[in-house]
């Protein structure tokens, strides 16, 4: 495998499609990761977030994020009435944290929900509800920060750790074009934590697991505050962490993510976004 490909498309016109195609990096993780892909396609899991293209075009604004997490919260409430409110803004922290605290306690950490008697005799919907919840409640916090194109298999379980090699490959970074691992686990990590004044999470679950989900970025950043932010979260919170069985210096704590691949193109970076604003769909993403 030398290449993945992330194939976009229109809503409304599947034939009218713009591949982007990224060059494999060697590393040990990425050998990992490709295998975890190729276990999706196998078992044939779709795209869980075939919208999730943010701050590239007009299609995920604001407005769609609220109108459809007020809709999948009515639905879940219709069934049993976990919430009782709807968000009316993005700006609104201390609601997103609620939503995504109701969320992590019903469901738990990856299948944990399977043991909840919460979910029986429940519709099959009611939980893929209560998780796109979750979904959009991610997509509240990226909306207006640096374009991305996520990409991501819910359905693929959670069964692979880092190891301490694999760590030592995290960056903070973001660049241009590249494509990374994507945080998988279920919960709050340092970086949320360190960032958002969550006071409503029951559990902090940093960077543990991984999975076939990846983002590819389309802004070169510089994480350096939240670098800084997280390195000050960790040190003012070392006895909670401790409490939750992360020693200082445990390399489960490190936050970033592993650079997998970079975009190979003969366009500019103006002439890619400008492309990437017709489309509004994931089709498909595939190695070869």
């Amino acid at each position: 495998m030398n290449y993945a490909t992330i194939r976009l498309s229109q809503k409304n016109n599947y034939k009218d499609y713009f591949d982007l195609k990224f060059k494999l990096l060697e590393n040990t993780f990425t050998a990992k990761w490709i295998n975890r892909v190729l276990e999706a396609k196998h078992y044939q899991y779709p795209i869980s977030e075939p919208w999730a293209i943010y701050n590239i075009n007009n299609d995920m604004s604001s407005e769609f994020v609220i109108r459809n997490l007020n809709q999948l919260i009515n639905k879940v409430d219709a069934v049993e009435p976990l919430f009782g409110f709807n968000i009316d803004s993005l700006k609104d922290q201390e609601k997103l944290n609620k939503i995504h605290a109701i969320f992590e306690k019903h469901h738990g950490q990856l299948d944990d929900w399977k043991k909840n008697t919460l979910f029986n005799d429940k519709p099959d919907s009611f939980r893929k509800h209560l998780s796109e919840i979750n979904q959009f409640i991610h997509a509240c916090e990226s909306i207006g920060d640096t374009p991305k194109i996520r990409v991501v298999w819910f359905d693929l379980p959670k069964t692979h750790v880092f190891t301490d090699s694999d760590y030592e490959l995290f960056t903070i970074n973001k660049k241009f074009g590249s494509l990374y691992h994507l945080y998988c686990d279920v919960g709050k990590n340092i970086e949320d934590l360190a960032t958002d004044n969550d006071q409503h999470h029951h559990d902090v679950v940093p960077n543990i697991h991984y999975s076939a989900d990846c983002v590819a970025y389309f802004r070169d950043d510089d994480a350096l505050t939240e670098s800084k932010k997280c390195a000050e979260y960790i040190k003012r919170n070392h006895a909670y962490l401790l409490k939750k069985g992360y020693k200082k210096g445990d390399k489960r704590l490190t936050i970033g993510r592993i650079e997998l691949a970079r975009l190979e193109t003969k366009l500019t970076q103006q002439q890619v976004m400008s492309k990437l604003k017709l489309y509004d769909r994931i089709q498909d993403f595939y190695l070869s």
